[in-house]
Formats: structure tokens, C-alpha cells, sequence
């Protein structure tokens, strides 16, 4: 873990408002150079207004320490109560003992109290990866400034053993860890965390709920192995993941229908699933898009296992979804339905269940026509879906779009790190870290510059940007050997490796072979 140490000084008349111009996970010392004998209140906060820390609602942090302050004594030390999860029932994540007592993510530092010279000492904890391992310009400054607000989210948030859903929970989730390891690896070339993660969802997966989260896990898989090139964990995953395709919750329709306490989620928060008409899994009915999920899941195992039962499993999957949820050229959102949401649109691009061009434009049709009205942790899906099928033009304006469903809306909302949601109008009771909401930092490499490994570790990737990219930008991508430099100017791309002695070779336009 980076450590790195900022001070403000100033000289508090009663009051002194400190801003560390962004928020990160820290601990706070304080040196209090006056003579006078002071009961100092000293608070730390994610947000301030009228030069003053406010208590929000929900989880942004507000906390306050009391320091009785002698003119013996010169350096305190915040105290930060330990972190108690939202659900504690649930396997969450705990502080690291090396990180030498609890952490706080905040922004501000408040004391009141007190008259004389001051010195605030923030120790910073950050990501181990350097803050240049990735990098983004291009002439579209919107683009870029949603690029370094993802970016410095995932080196500020990601620094517990295992990647966490926010700071309200510290808990694993198979869902936020999809978008969050996606985003990670696109900005680091560190892996043990995510490997950490998935060795955890290997342990306690059986406590996840939400059926689409459990379908993940293949996908976090291949992930992995994609980008680090580690294969050497898939032995024991695979003793584990042909469970997580849920095999033993099919109904006698061939449909995907959770049973326990497993079940369908579409969406969260609850109001971001446009009008989605969920089906009642207790009655053993199906919803569209988890069936989406299990396709793709049942792909990447095909893939993972080189086992051609699952593409066989997966295609009659799909032929099910098409006779019993496929009306009028649109799938439906459940069975019994006649409405077709933004999600089950946009899944089904993303897992290519579409069939004809007619029925792809029919399902792009209602992408346009909808917009995003999903969560940040739907607009991964709704993203990619934009950009493998056809909607390059709207996918990037939905990157750089500045209203209240936007990442210039929880910059304008005053966060420095991505939230939960898209601001508190869209849910009041929620973190203000939470790197399930950078599906930017992955979106754009990958799909707007359009880098992404095909073989293990990068030995095999495309560079293929969107005919939407800006015409000039620079990417540097981190990989396990070094990084890929790929420069845009018009029609003109230039692609090269740094910090490795491997060389690159072009095998077809826009692929390339390490060698």
C-alpha cells in the first residue's frame, strides 16, 4: 500500500476549515502550537459548506474527535472508531493491522475550539500502483475529466485486501467487483487483490443474493486470467464456478428462476430499473435479463473450460428466452409480460441475443429512446452494450453527458470519488465511495480507445477504437510486462510497448501478438 503525507497549516480564531482538495482514505495527526488549554473539536468530513464540514445524510463521512489540549503536549492523533459495515452479518472486510489503527475516507478537517497555530497532517493510504501507470488525453475535455475522476477513484478506494462495494458496506460483492476489477486493471498492473477477491466469492458466495451477482463470477474469472495472465488459480476455481451458473435452478421451461434466499436484482437502486416488470420468482417465473446473465456466463465457461456442453447449454438457453419472453421482434421482460425496459434492451445487445438486423434495431431503438435511466452500476452494461452493438455515437455521449444521471453530477454534488448513485435526489442513503461507479476507467480504454487483451497477460490484444473516439487522444495501458502506448491523430495510429524488452507484432489490422 502507497502511503503519502499532506499537510495544511493555518491559525484557528475559534474556527478553521482545512480542505485537502479531495477525499482518500487517511488517518489525521494534528500539532496544536498555542499555549492555552483548549477542549478542540476536530471534525473530518467528505463535504463542506459556508466553511464549514456538513453531516450529510447517509454515509458520507462526518466524524468528530474531542482533544483536550495541554501546552506539554504538542502532536494528537484523530481518533477513527472502528469501522462498523452496514450488514454486519454479511463477510465484510476489516482495516488492515498494517495500516497501524482505522481509516476514514474524508476531504475536510474542521476545528473549532481552539485559538492559535495549527498543523493537520493527513497519512494518506493509496493504491500500490503509481499514479501515471495509466494515462488518458484527448481533445475532448469532457471525456478527460470523467477519465481522471474514475481514474483517481479506483487508486483512492481500492486498497483493502479484497475490492469493496463502498465504504457504507466493506463488504465483496460479485457484482461492484466486475466493474470495479475491470476499471482496476485498466489502471493498474496490480492483480492480488482481485485474485484475493474472487478466492473470497469462492469461500462466501453462498451468502450472495442477487442471482445476477452469483452469474458474475465466471466473468471475474476470465477477467483475471485475461489481464494478469495468471491461469494458476483456475484449477481450484473450476471446482467452484460451474456452480455459479446455477444449473440446479432451472425451471421445466428451461428458464433460469432463483429459489432460496437467491434473487433477482435487474437493478439497484430499486428506481433505476425503468419501469422493469419483475416477475415473481417465488411463483416460479423468469425474468429476461438474469436468463441474459446465465447466457453469458454459460459462454465464458465454454471458454474458460474449452467444454463444449456449455455453449450447447447456452444456446438452448437462449432458444428458450426467444419462444417464451420474444413478442413482436422485442424480448419482454419476463414471461408474462408485454414491456421491454431499458435493461432487457441493453442486455440483450450485450450478450448477443439478437437475432436478425431487424431485431437488433428494434432493442438499439430502445436504448435511444430511453436514455440512461439505470444506475452506475447498470451504465457498465448499458455502455458495452452501446459499444459492441452499434451505438458508438450515443455510448459516448452517454460518457460525457453532464446532467443528473452523470459523473458531472456527483463532481457538481461535491464528491472527488465516485458514489454510490448518481446523486442523493437518486439515492439519499449512500457512500460517496464507491468503485462500482468508474465504469468510465474501464469503458474508455477498452472500448473508446479500444484496447483489450484476447489472450492471457496481453500476449494476444486489439487496439480497435470506436469510430466515435475523439480523433486525437493518447492511452497508456498498464500490463503485467509493461505498458501499451497507442497514440490517435486522425486516421493516424501508432501503437508501442514501453518498459519491456518484448516486441510487439502486428498480426492483422488492429491485432497484435507480444512476442
Amino acid at each position: 500500500m502507497r502511503k503519502h503525507i499532506t499537510e495544511k497549516s493555518g491559525y484557528v480564531n475559534g474556527h478553521l476549515l482545512l480542505d485537502f482538495g479531495k477525499s482518500c482514505y487517511a488517518q489525521l495527526e494534528l500539532d496544536f502550537d498555542g499555549i492555552a488549554q483548549d477542549l478542540a473539536e476536530v471534525i473530518v468530513a467528505d463535504y463542506a459548506e459556508n466553511d464549514c464540514a456538513v453531516h450529510r445524510t447517509g454515509w458520507p463521512t462526518f466524524k468528530i474527535d474531542y482533544i483536550r489540549v495541554r501546552p506539554e503536549q504538542k502532536t494528537y492523533r484523530f481518533n477513527i472508531p472502528m469501522h462498523t459495515c452496514a450488514y454486519a452479518a454479511f463477510p465484510h472486510v476489516d482495516t488492515p493491522a498494517s495500516f497501524g489503527g482505522e481509516v476514514a475516507i474524508f476531504r475536510y478537517v474542521e476545528i473549532n475550539h481552539y485559538y492559535g497555530p495549527v498543523t493537520a497532517r493527513r497519512i494518506e493510504f493509496f493504491n500500490d500502483a503509481a499514479e501515471d501507470a495509466a494515462q488518458f488525453e484527448s481533445d475532448d475535455e469532457k471525456l478527460n475529466k470523467v477519465w481522471d475522476f474514475c481514474k483517481y477513484s479506483i487508486l483512492a478506494l481500492n486498497i483493502f485486501p479484497c475490492f469493496v462495494d463502498g465504504e457504507r458496506e466493506r463488504m465483496p460483492y460479485e457484482g461492484d467487483a466486475y466493474i470495479t476489477q475491470l476499471s482496476h486493471f485498466c489502471c493498474t498492473s496490480e492483480y492480488a487483490t482481485a485474485k484475493q477477491t474472487i478466492d473470497h466469492f469462492m469461500v462466501s458466495g453462498d451468502k450472495t443474493w442477487p442471482t445476477e451477482w452469483l452469474l458474475h463470477t465466471p466473468l471475474l474469472a476470465q477477467g483475471y486470467q485475461l489481464y494478469s495472465g495468471d491461469s494458476a488459480p483456475l484449477k481450484e476455481w473450476l471446482k467452484i464456478l460451474p456452480q455459479r451458473t446455477l444449473p440446479h435452478m432451472f425451471n421445466a421451461d428451461g428458464l433460469l428462476v432463483p429459489t432460496g434466499h437467491v434473487r433477482d436484482i435487474i437493478d439497484w437502486p430499486e428506481g433505476d430499473r425503468d419501469n422493469y416488470e419483475l416477475a415473481d420468482n417465488t411463483k416460479g417465473k423468469a425474468n429476461f435479463v438474469p436468463n441474459a446473465y446465465c447466457c453469458g456466463a454459460l459462454k465464458v465457461m465454454a471458454e474458460l473450460t474449452g467444454d463444449d456442453s456449455y455453449i450447447k447449454k447456452a444456446e438452448e438457453l437462449k432458444a428458450n428466452l426467444r419462444r417464451r419472453m420474444m413478442k413482436n421482434g422485442l424480448f419482454v421482460d419476463n414471461e408474462d409480460s408485454s414491456h421491454t425496459s431499458l435493461h432487457t434492451a441493453m442486455f440483450a445487445l450485450r450478450f448477443g441475443l439478437t437475432d436478425t438486423p431487424e431485431e437488433t434495431a428494434a432493442h438499439q431503438a430502445i436504448i435511444r429512446e430511453r436514455g440512461l435511466v439505470c444506475s452506475v452500476y447498470g451504465v457498465q452494461f448499458l455502455l458495452e452494450s452501446c459499444f459492441v452493438g452499434g451505438l458508438d455515437e450515443l455510448g459516448m455521449a452517454f460518457l460525457t453527458n453532464d446532467g443528473p444521471r452523470s459523473w458531472f453530477n456527483m463532481m457538481r454534488e461535491g464528491a472527488t470519488t465516485t458514489m454510490e448513485s448518481w446523486g442523493e435526489n437518486d439515492k439519499p442513503f449512500q457512500d460517496w465511495s464507491h468503485p462500482w461507479g468508474t465504469a468510465a476507467a474501464n469503458i474508455i480504454p477498452r472500448f473508446v480507445a479500444g484496447v483489450r487483451p484476447t489472450a492471457p497477460g496481453f500476449e494476444r490484444f486489439v487496439v480497435k477504437p470506436s469510430p466515435a473516439a475523439p480523433k486525437r487522444f493518447f492511452l497508456r495501458h498498464p500490463t503485467p510486462f509493461g505498458a501499451i502506448l497507442v497514440h490517435k491523430n486522425g486516421d493516424q495510429l501508432e501503437v508501442e510497448l514501453t518498459g519491456t524488452s518484448k516486441k510487439l507484432n502486428q498480426t492483422a489490422p488492429g491485432e497484435f501478438q507480444i512476442i
